[in-house]
C-alpha cells in the first residue's frame, strides 16, 4: 500500500489504462495523521520474508532493465507476480492480470513535480533508455538527461565549441546529434604512480 500511496495523487493511482482507488482500499489520505507518522517513523524497520523476496525480485528486475538502483518502478513491477494480500486484491478487483500491471507499467512514467514541472502531465519524467535508442537528435535538456549531467555543462560545451549543435531553420531551438554526444566520451586511464 505504501508503494502506491507515494505514486498517487489524491488517493488515486493512474498506471496506463489500471485507475486505481486507494480510499476504497483503506489507504486514504486522512490515514496518514501526523500522530502515526512520527510513532513510524521512531520504530526500526523489521521486513517479513515476503517482502525480502519482494525486494530481490524488484533487484533483479532492476538489473534486467539496465538500472543502476531499484526504482519505485522496479517494485511495483515485482508485485506484479504476487497473487496474495493487497495484488490479489487489486487483481480481482480492478480484472486485471499480472501481465497487464507489468504492461501498463512498462509505459508509465510518474508525474514529476521537480524542476518546475507541477501540474504536468502524465507522461513526464526521464525517458527510458529504449527513447533514447531511438532518438537522433536532442535538445539541450534531453543531451544532458542522455549524458546524465546538468543541463548548463551541455550549454557551456555548445558555447565554447566543445560540442556541435544545429539550430532549427528560424528559430532559436537548438539541437545535438547522438554521434557528436558519444563523441563526448572518453575511455578512462588511471593516473599511473
Amino acid at each position: 500500500m505504501g508503494l502506491l500511496q507515494v505514486i498517487a495523487r489524491f488517493d488515486i493511482v493512474q498506471i496506463g489504462p489500471l485507475t486505481i482507488d486507494l480510499e476504497e482500499l483503506g489507504g486514504a489520505l486522512g490515514d496518514a495523521s501526523q500522530d502515526k507518522t512520527d510513532k513510524i517513523h521512531n520504530q526500526k524497520v523489521v521486513y517479513s520474508s515476503d517482502a525480502v523476496v519482494v525486494f530481490e525480485r524488484a533487484a533483479h528486475i532492476a538489473r534486467r532493465d539496465n538500472s543502476p538502483k531499484v526504482g519505485l518502478v522496479h517494485l511495483l513491477v515485482a508485485f506484479a507476480y504476487e497473487d496474495n494480500g493487497l495484488m490479489a486484491q487489486l487483481k480481482e478487483k480492478y480484472g486485471f492480470s499480472g501481465m497487464e500491471w507489468r504492461s501498463a507499467l512498462s509505459k508509465w512514467q510518474p508525474i514529476s513535480f521537480d524542476k518546475g514541472q507541477a501540474g504536468s502531465e502524465i507522461g513526464a519524467g526521464r525517458k527510458s533508455p529504449m527513447e533514447f535508442n531511438q532518438k537522433q537528435f536532442f535538445s539541450p535538456d534531453e543531451a544532458a538527461e542522455f549524458l546524465d549531467v546538468h543541463t548548463q555543462t551541455i550549454r557551456g560545451y555548445i558555447r565554447t565549441g566543445k560540442l556541435p549543435a544545429l539550430r532549427l531553420a528560424g528559430e532559436r531551438a537548438l539541437r545535438i546529434q547522438r554521434d557528436d554526444l558519444l563523441a563526448l566520451l572518453e575511455p578512462y586511464k588511471p593516473e599511473e604512480k
